[in-house]
């Protein structure tokens, strides 16, 4: 299947996400400090808090990708990968 024909891909409004940088954390810190991502921008599944599941996010913090999606689209979207050292929580 390509790109294209992917049903993750159907949103109209990924094109941000296009050469986006994304910052690495997991779904403990998006629970205890973003709590209104609750889904993956893509395949919609759930954010748990938990230490060991890995997950994507653009610096304005808008949306979050999890690590299959993130996988799957970081060629395609030209995705840069930060060190997840530079999130801005907003605390």
């Amino acid at each position: 299947m390509g790109m294209k024909d992917d049903w993750r891909l159907l949103h109209n409004d990924i094109e941000y996400l296009k050469k986006a940088e994304l910052n690495p954390t997991d779904g403990e810190e998006i629970c205890r400090h973003t709590r209104h991502l609750r889904c993956c921008k893509f395949c919609l599944e759930p954010v748990q808090d938990n230490p060991y599941q890995w997950w994507f996010l653009p610096l304005n913090l808008s949306c979050c990708i999890c690590e299959e999606c993130y996988n799957d689209f970081k060629e395609d979207f030209e995705w840069k990968k930060l060190d997840g050292w530079d999130i801005e929580w907003g605390e």
